[in-house]
């Protein structure tokens, strides 16, 4: 009754879209990279044994580039449009194109283009670091940031969503009909740029990541501040106020680009900026290495580090992973890791110390040294709602160079380990608790509803050779295997659900999880959809 009394002022009001909230906005499902889809109630342990793939959907007309061809995806649960209540998904491709798909009847609603874009970008031959094309999935704004209702007033407020293309602009979409052209678009990063992910801020400051050096750019970090327009409550109607984006700053490495599937985390309030910069050197924190910086999320300025005590030597293609944000009994802490194989439990407030190198916790090395070894993606940290006890995840890539409670066997591969958050002494720590068994380079994990969502993303661990030179994406994909989603109880690690031999491609792109289904992209232009059959 609700949702109808609010279509009902909706219509009055002649409006376009009402949005309620997005369940799965961004890569690890939120600003902050913690990889929970918090507030799902349709999975469960007891629930996990009906999880079946619901569907598969193919998008005929992605051309893959190198070995990107669609995006992870993103997820609102409830928009309100001219054609009633929908769940809509949001996915990106290499080509220019985003999709906007039905979630529960999966078919293709609305499209959008960033292509021919506002500058050309020479082609040249895809490589396994520079794929050329889109390679950001699209972004949501998170429920604490003042533009998920694009301004306005009333219900005569939008719905807003993001992507960036290769021409460096980024474009502002509508959610009621994916339109990008209602909005101008604005410079972001530099053209040709290969942008690992977009992230956006509670005060609407968005951030792309830039990695490896595509076209001569310089790896690092390009903000904008977006004021929206306010509307009509009608649709097309001119704008009252005009939106605005204020002029780009940036922050370069001077060397690697931040790591990780999700490029950066960002806390809460929207204040803080937090990514980690395998090489480079920089005025304020010096030499990087595997460097934890906290910036300021408006001007990029360095307000704080911590850097590891040693690290080996970098490769092209080496694993990283985007730090993640969470709060636990009222105190900030921040999750790092490196190709060491340590994960780092960090203050918030102060992440390295006086010293700038002693984190409030750090593990022993996790994996055995080797080119591709690492912690990698982006990490996971969710509760368990019985015991109240906080779990940490993340994906290893490379030889398990330790033994986990209840181990499956030898780790040669790559896994899905859990740690168990613990205060109890005064000061965190994190104490291991399970590992999963042997997986193909596993995406970053997800959270959902009791459970942890790991993939086999079925691609090597190393992007070099014997010689140390990087492979092209033949010798990549000669390597590769089908990809293999792996459900498991986040509590005790016990396997519930493995997706068998239904995923026929493997996979580049983080996972999604939102409203009972679990989303996996595949190179081969395929989105899939896991869950339990029901008729919602």
């Amino acid at each position: 009754m609700r949702k109808q009394a609010l279509w009902s002022l909706c219509v009055a009001a002649s409006s376009c879209a009402c949005l309620w909230a997005a369940n799965w906005p961004t890569v690890a499902g939120n600003p902050q990279r913690d990889g929970w889809a918090q507030q799902d109630t349709h999975l469960s342990p007891e629930t996990a044994s009906k999880i079946v793939l619901l569907y598969k959907h193919k998008f005929a007309a992605v051309k893959a580039m190198g070995l990107n061809s669609i995006t992870s995806t993103i997820d609102v649960a409830t928009v309100i449009g001219y054609t009633g209540f929908h769940e809509f998904l949001w996915t990106g491709s290499a080509s220019g194109t985003t999709y906007q798909t039905d979630a529960d009847l999966n078919y293709e609603f609305k499209t959008a283009t960033t292509v021919p874009g506002k500058e050309t970008v020479k082609a040249s031959a895809p490589t396994v670091l520079c794929p050329g094309g889109v390679t950001a999935a699209p972004v949501l704004a998170g429920l604490s940031s003042t533009s998920r209702f694009g301004g306005g007033g009333g219900f005569g407020r939008l719905g807003l969503l993001w992507n960036i293309g290769e021409d460096g602009y980024i474009y502002t979409m509508r959610q009621q009909d994916s339109n990008n052209s209602w909005v101008p678009p604005a410079k972001l990063a530099p053209a040709g740029a290969n942008v690992s992910a977009l992230n956006i801020s509670a005060k609407d400051t968005f951030i792309a990541a830039t990695i490896n050096g595509c076209n001569g750019t310089a790896n690092g970090l390009y903000a904008s501040t977006f004021t929206a327009p306010t509307i009509e409550n009608e649709p097309d109607k001119p704008f009252k106020t005009q939106p605005k984006w204020t002029e780009t700053v940036s922050f370069l490495t001077n060397g690697e680009g931040f790591a990780g599937a999700g490029g950066t985390a960002i806390d809460l309030k929207g204040e803080f900026v937090y990514g980690t910069a395998p090489t480079g050197k920089g005025d304020v924190a010096g030499g990087y290495s595997d460097t934890l910086l906290k910036l300021d999320a408006a001007t990029l300025a360095v307000k704080d580090w911590f850097t590891p005590a040693s690290e080996p030597a970098f490769h092209p293609g080496d694993a990283g992973v985007t730090p993640a944000v969470f709060t636990e009994g009222g105190k900030e802490y921040i999750l790092a890791g490196d190709r060491s194989g340590h994960v780092y439990l960090l203050d918030a407030s102060a992440p390295g110390g006086s010293d700038h190198h002693s984190p409030l916790f750090a593990s022993e090395a996790l994996v055995k040294p080797g080119s591709g070894a690492g912690i990698f993606g982006h990490f996971a940290t969710a509760v368990d709602e019985k015991t109240k006890t906080r779990y940490v995840l993340a994906s290893v890539h490379g030889p398990l160079a330790t033994t986990f409670p209840g181990s499956k066997g030898p780790i040669t591969h790559g896994a899905i380990v859990a740690f168990k958050f613990d205060a109890s002494s005064g000061r965190a720590k994190l104490v291991p608790a399970w590992s999963s068994a042997d997986m193909l380079a596993p995406v970053g994990p997800v959270s959902i509803g009791g459970l942890v969502a790991g993939l086999s993303s079925g691609l090597p661990n190393s992007l070099t050779n014997a010689s140390g030179k990087l492979k092209t994406v033949a010798e990549v994909e000669k390597e590769a295997k089908p990809a293999k989603l792996t459900i498991f109880n986040l509590a005790s690690g016990s396997e519930v659900f493995n997706s068998g031999a239904a995923i026929t491609s493997y996979a580049n792109t983080p996972l999604a999880a939102a409203n009972g289904h679990i989303y996996v992209t595949t190179h081969d232009n395929t989105l899939l959809q896991f869950g339990i059959p029901e008729e919602r």
